[in-house]
């Protein structure tokens, strides 16, 4: 198990939460842990759409909640850990450039909330002064 994985008993618990919990136990996580997880491969990472057709870039606070999310879709994806820094710094202006919006913590299908890049930075950098 990767040091920022958990097993995959925990993952299940954390899948079982609702979505205000799993939205509050994401940012605890990528505070404390100073990382966060999207899926894809070498090439490419996973983005969604919503019901709106708004783009969405999934993530999750562990890798073993976004394997359980996305094993077995297609081959050679996994889940790519992105350290919290990097990801406000270099991530969210390309996020912008492509008019995505952030699906944090999704769960067959159902995202625990969706943050525009705005909200997510201003959550994020509350969770990471506070930790």
């Amino acid at each position: 198990m990767a040091r920022d994985d958990i097993s995959r008993g925990e993952a299940e618990r954390l899948r079982r939460l609702d979505e205000a919990a799993r939205v509050t136990r994401t940012f605890e996580v990528i505070a404390d842990k100073g990382a966060l997880w999207v899926w894809g491969d070498e090439d490419e990472i996973l983005f969604t759409e919503d019901a709106r057709r708004r783009t969405l870039l999934p993530i999750w606070p562990h890798a073993t909640v976004a394997r359980l999310e996305n094993e077995g879709d297609v081959d050679g994806e996994h889940a790519i850990r992105i350290p919290a820094d990097v990801f406000l710094r270099d991530w969210l202006p390309q996020l912008r450039e492509d008019d995505a919006d952030i699906a944090v913590f999704p769960v067959e299908e159902h995202n625990a909330t969706v943050l525009t890049l705005d909200e997510f930075r201003a959550r994020m950098t509350a969770a990471l002064r506070m930790n």
